[in-house]
C-alpha cells in the first residue's frame, strides 16, 4: 500500500488502528511504522475545465497490507515530530468471504462533499482559487467541481481527516463488532468493481449517508434482491445520484465524475443511461424508491421519530408501543414512502413522523419485501447510525454516550435486523403487507422541497 504525505514536520511515523468494538476502547493497534522523513510534496493542481483538484505526489511510504492485517475499517494516524496529527480511513476487504453481513463504507459520498483545495461537488471557488478547509457554506454550486478525485487528502477540519467515517459509520461498525456478528467490510467503490460479490453475503448494510451510486452499484442491489439477498440502508438520501468513475494518472477508478446536470454531462445523447443526474431524473428516470421502498425529501429535518407500528417485527423487544415518541430521532436528511410514486406498493410503514420544521412533510421507517424474497430496510433518516452511539470509554466527540429512551430500543432494532437479514431471503420470513395505507390514511401528502445545491 502506497502512502502520500505532505508535511513539514521534520518526519513522522504511521500508526494503523482496526476499528471496531475491543472492549469499549473502539479500535487496536494492529501496525506502526519507523520514523519516515517529513516531504514537502507539490502544489495540487486544477484543473479548470471540471474544477478537479489532484495532487501530483510521490509516495511517501510503502508497506505491505498481508495476512496480519484482519478484514476490516481501518484509520491510519499520521503522527509528526512537532505535534501534528491527521487520519486517513481505509479498508481492508477480504474478496473470498462468505459472511452473513457486509458492511459497505460510502466513500463515493465522503469525496463528493471533500472540499480539499477549495473544490467538492458542491462548492467551488471563483476563479480557480485553491483553499484548504471544510467550512460548510461559501464558495458557489456554480464554481463546483464536475470531477472530484481521490487523488487528494480528505480536509483535516472533518473530523482531522477521518471525514464522514466517525459519525455515520463508527457506531454501527462497533455495534455489530460488539456482538460478534459474521461481519465483513467493503467500499461502495469495490461494489462498483466487483458487484457479483454482493451474491455471496446475505445483507448488505448501506450506512448514515450512501448518496452517490453508479450503474454497476445501482444495477448489483437490485439483482441480488430479486435473487434474496436482503439491504437495509440506515440512512437517508441514500442511492439519490448518478456517478461515473474514470481513470486518474494513479490508476482505475479514482475520478469520480456527476456533473448533476444532463445539459453539461457531455453523455447526454450518447449514453443516456449513465448520465450524472439524480436517478428519478430525465434521462436516466430510475427513481431511488424502486430500490428503497422511500424517496429522499429534504434536509434540516428536527423531529421526534414516532411509532406506526409496534406490532412490525422489526420492533420486537424494543418496549415501543404505537403513537410513542422517540426524542429528536430524525434530524438532518430524510426519506418517506411516496403513495403514488414509483416503487414498490408493498411498503410497511414502521415509524411515521411529521417534520413540523419542513412543512408538515413526513420521515417513514419502511420495510418491504421482493418476490425474489430479499427484503429492504430503511430508517429514512440520516441520523440514525450516530444515535446508535453508546460507549462511555471513547471521547463523546468522537462516539456520544447512549441517550436515555432513544439509543436502547434503536439497538435492539438492529439486533433484530442482524438476526433476520443475516439468516437468508427476509422475504420468506416476514412478508410485507403494505402497512402505508394505515399510516398515510387521511393525511395529506406534501411534495418534496429539497435543494440540489446541499442534498
Amino acid at each position: 500500500m502506497a502512502l502520500y504525505v505532505n508535511t513539514r514536520a521534520a518526519s513522522f511515523h504511521v500508526e494503523a488502528y482496526r476499528m471496531g468494538y475491543y472492549q469499549g476502547i473502539g479500535g487496536r493497534l494492529i501496525w506502526q511504522s519507523p520514523e519516515v522523513k517529513g516531504v514537502q510534496q507539490p502544489d495540487p493542481v486544477l484543473t479548470t475545465a471540471t474544477n478537479t483538484i489532484e495532487c501530483p505526489w510521490a509516495p511517501t511510504l510503502n508497506f505491505r497490507v498481508d495476512g496480519s492485517w484482519p478484514p476490516g475499517t481501518y484509520l491510519l494516524k499520521l503522527v509528526g515530530t512537532t505535534g501534528e496529527q491527521q487520519f486517513v480511513p481505509f479498508c481492508v476487504r477480504d474478496d473470498r468471504s462468505t459472511a452473513a453481513i457486509v458492511i459497505q463504507q460510502s466513500v463515493t459520498t465522503w469525496q463528493a462533499y471533500n472540499r480539499w483545495g477549495g473544490y467538492s461537488l458542491y462548492y467551488g471557488n471563483a476563479g480557480g482559487a485553491l483553499s484548504f478547509t471544510h467550512a460548510p457554506g461559501g464558495g458557489s454550486f456554480d464554481h463546483r467541481a464536475r470531477i472530484v478525485s481521490f487523488d487528494r487528502p480528505y480536509d483535516f477540519d472533518w473530523a482531522n481527516g477521518a471525514s464522514d467515517f466517525v459519525g455515520n459509520e463508527f457506531p454501527l461498525v462497533y455495534h455489530a463488532e460488539q456482538l460478534g456478528l459474521d461481519v465483513t467490510y467493503w467500499t461502495d467503490v469495490d461494489l462498483h468493481n466487483s458487484p457479483q460479490l454482493l451474491r455471496n453475503h446475505k445483507v448488505l448494510f448501506s450506512l448514515g449517508h450512501d448518496e452517490y451510486w453508479s450503474t454497476p452499484m445501482r444495477d448489483a442491489a437490485q439483482q441480488a434482491v430479486a435473487g434474496g439477498v436482503n439491504l437495509a440502508f440506515l440512512g437517508a438520501n441514500a442511492c439519490y445520484r448518478q456517478i461515473r468513475f474514470q481513470p486518474s494518472a494513479v490508476g482505475p477508478n479514482r475520478q469520480e465524475v456527476c456533473y448533476k446536470s444532463a445539459s453539461e454531462d457531455p453523455l447526454t445523447g450518447q449514453e443516456d443511461a449513465l448520465v450524472t443526474v439524480n436517478w428519478d431524473q430525465a434521462p436516466v428516470d430510475r427513481p431511488e424508491a424502486q430500490l428503497i421502498g422511500s424517496t429522499y425529501q429534504d434536509v434540516q429535518a428536527n423531529a421526534d421519530g414516532v411509532v406506526a407500528d409496534a406490532t412490525h417485527w422489526t420492533l420486537a423487544g424494543t418496549g415501543l408501543a404505537a403513537g410513542q415518541r422517540i426524542p429528536q430521532l430524525v434530524q438532518g436528511e430524510f426519506d418517506r414512502y411516496a403513495p403514488g410514486g414509483a416503487g414498490p406498493t408493498n411498503v410497511d410503514v414502521v415509524l411515521h413522523s411529521v417534520i413540523p420544521n419542513r412543512g408538515g412533510n413526513y420521515s417513514d421507517v419502511t420495510w418491504y419485501t421482493d418476490p425474489g424474497g430479499g427484503g429492504v430496510f430503511a430508517t429514512g433518516n440520516a441520523s440514525f447510525v450516530n444515535k446508535l452511539s453508546h460507549s462511555t470509554l471513547i471521547p463523546p466527540n468522537t462516539v456520544p454516550d447512549a441517550i436515555p429512551g432513544v439509543t436502547a430500543p434503536l439497538l435492539r432494532l438492529m439486533e433484530n435486523l442482524y438476526s433476520v437479514l443475516g439468516t437468508g431471503p427476509a422475504g420468506a420470513v416476514h412478508p410485507s403487507t403494505g402497512t402505508w395505507n394505515a399510516a398515510y390514511s387521511g393525511a395529506g401528502v406534501p411534495s418534496s422541497a429539497h435543494s440540489d445545491t446541499t442534498a
